[in-house]
C-alpha cells in the first residue's frame, strides 16, 4: 500500500519536467483550410508573446519553439488578412481557437475539417473540442480525457446560462450544477497522474476572494500533498493558497476615509447597514464595464433595496471625472469618492486587482461574499433572500 504514493510522485515530477528533446515541433493537418491561413500558437497565461507563427501550405503547417514544461497552449488559425487583401469571398473570414497541451517533441494535429474546430469569441462553441487529434504529449493526453470528461456539463451551463435565466428557480439550478461540474474537475485530478495538466485544472477551481473558507483551501492544497515542488507551477499554487487564507469568508472590512457628493469626508465603516447587509461597489468613470454593468446593477438596486444598503465608491483620480460620471448616470444610492493614497490602501486590503469589483459585507461588518460583475451578486441575493 505505501508504493501507491511514491509512484504518483513519480509520475507527478515526469508529468511536470518531461522533457524528450530541447524543442517541440508541432505538425499539423487541416483539411479545409486556404493557403497563407495564419496559424498561431500562444501559452495560455503569457498572451504577449507567440511561441510560433506559420502559415498553411496545402492544408498543412509547421511550428516550432521550446518549453521548460508543459503548457497549455493556444492554436489560432485565421485566414481574415488573406482575404481582405484579395476582396474575395468576405463571408468565409474565419477565425478558429483550440487550446491543448504542448511540450517538447515532435506533435501532431489534425482535424477532419477546418469547420471541425470552434470558432473564436461569441462563435465558440466547445461541442467541437472533441474534434481533434494531437499525438506526441503525455500532458495532452490527460486533457483531453479532462475535456471530454466535462464537456457534456460544461456545455449544459454554458447554454442554460443564456437560455435559462428566466426561470424562477434559474440561480439555484446553476449553482447545483457548477458544484457538480466542480465535483468531477476534483475527481479527475484524484485519478489523473499529470501534474501539469492537474495544476491546470486546479486551477479552475479558484474562487472569488471571500467566497470561499478556508477548509475549502485545505481541501485544495490536499488535492497535491504527495506532490513535492518539483516545478514552478506546484510552487505558485501552493503561493496562491497560502496568499489566498487571507482573504477568507468572514473578513472584517476595513474602514477607510471617502468624499461625499457634498464634499464631506466621511468614514467607511460608519456607511455600513448595522441592520442588515451592505453591497460596496468599486468602479470608475472610465471603466467601460462598470457603466455597462450599472444598467445591471440598478434593477438589482429597486429589487434589494429595501433589505441591502448600496454604497459605490469611485476611485477615479479626478474628483471632476466622478461628478461628471454622476449626472451621467443618475444613481439613486449611496455615492463615494476615493483619494488615490486611500485608494492604494483598498486595493491593499481587499486585493482589489481590478474594476468593478462588489463586497457583500453583513450587519457585523464581515464580508460575505465577492464578485466581479452585478450577475453575480443578483445570484448572490437571490440565494438569500
Amino acid at each position: 500500500m505505501m508504493k501507491i504514493p511514491y509512484l504518483l510522485l513519480l509520475f507527478g515530477f515526469a508529468a511536470c519536467t518531461r522533457q524528450p528533446v530541447d524543442r517541440f515541433v508541432l505538425e499539423g493537418l487541416v483539411p479545409g483550410a486556404l493557403d497563407s491561413t495564419e496559424v498561431i500558437l500562444k501559452v495560455m497565461d503569457n498572451w504577449g508573446k507567440a511561441l510560433d507563427t506559420a502559415y498553411v501550405v496545402n492544408e498543412k503547417f509547421e511550428l516550432h519553439g521550446k518549453l521548460e514544461f508543459p503548457m497549455l497552449c493556444r492554436l489560432s488559425l485565421d485566414n481574415s488578412v488573406i482575404l481582405q487583401r484579395s476582396r474575395k469571398d468576405m463571408g468565409l473570414m474565419r477565425r478558429y481557437e483550440l487550446d491543448f497541451f504542448v511540450e517538447n517533441g515532435k506533435i501532431t494535429f489534425s482535424v477532419p475539417h477546418i469547420d471541425s474546430l470552434p470558432q473564436a469569441y461569441w462563435n465558440y462553441d466547445i461541442r467541437k473540442e472533441a474534434n481533434y487529434q494531437v499525438s506526441g504529449s503525455a500532458a495532452q493526453d490527460a486533457y483531453y480525457r479532462y475535456q471530454q470528461q466535462t464537456l457534456p456539463l460544461r456545455y449544459e451551463i454554458q447554454n442554460f446560462r443564456t437560455q435559462g435565466y428566466q426561470l424562477p428557480d434559474y440561480y439555484s439550478r446553476l449553482e447545483l450544477m457548477e458544484e457538480k461540474l466542480d465535483a468531477i474537475k476534483k475527481a479527475f485530478i484524484r485519478g489523473n497522474t499529470n501534474l501539469a495538466v492537474n495544476l491546470y485544472v486546479a486551477g479552475t477551481l479558484k474562487k472569488n476572494m471571500f467566497t470561499y473558507d478556508q477548509h475549502y483551501l485545505d481541501e485544495l492544497e490536499q488535492l497535491f500533498a504527495s506532490c513535492q515542488d518539483t516545478c514552478i507551477a506546484l510552487k505558485n499554487f501552493r503561493q496562491y493558497l497560502h496568499e489566498a487564507a487571507r482573504f477568507v469568508k468572514g473578513f472584517p472590512i476595513q474602514d477607510g476615509e471617502l468624499t461625499g457628493i457634498d464634499g464631506k469626508t466621511v468614514s467607511l465603516l460608519a456607511q455600513m447597514n448595522p441592520d442588515g447587509y451592505t453591497l460596496i461597489d468599486f468602479w470608475a468613470s472610465w471603466c467601460i464595464p462598470c457603466r455597462i454593468g450599472l444598467i445591471q446593477l440598478r434593477e438589482v438596486y429597486k429589487q434589494y433595496r429595501e433589505k441591502v444598503r448600496f454604497v459605490s465608491i469611485s476611485i477615479d483620480q479626478k474628483e471632476e471625472d466622478w461628478r461628471k460620471a454622476l449626472k451621467e448616470e443618475d444613481l439613486p444610492w449611496l455615492q463615494f469618492h476615493s483619494l488615490s493614497e486611500q485608494t492604494e490602501r483598498f486595493v491593499k486590503d481587499y486585493n482589489l486587482l481590478g474594476i468593478p469589483a462588489f463586497f457583500l459585507v453583513d450587519s457585523d461588518g464581515r464580508i460575505v461574499f465577492s464578485a466581479t460583475n452585478s450577475g453575480d451578486v443578483a445570484m448572490q441575493l437571490n440565494r438569500m433572500f
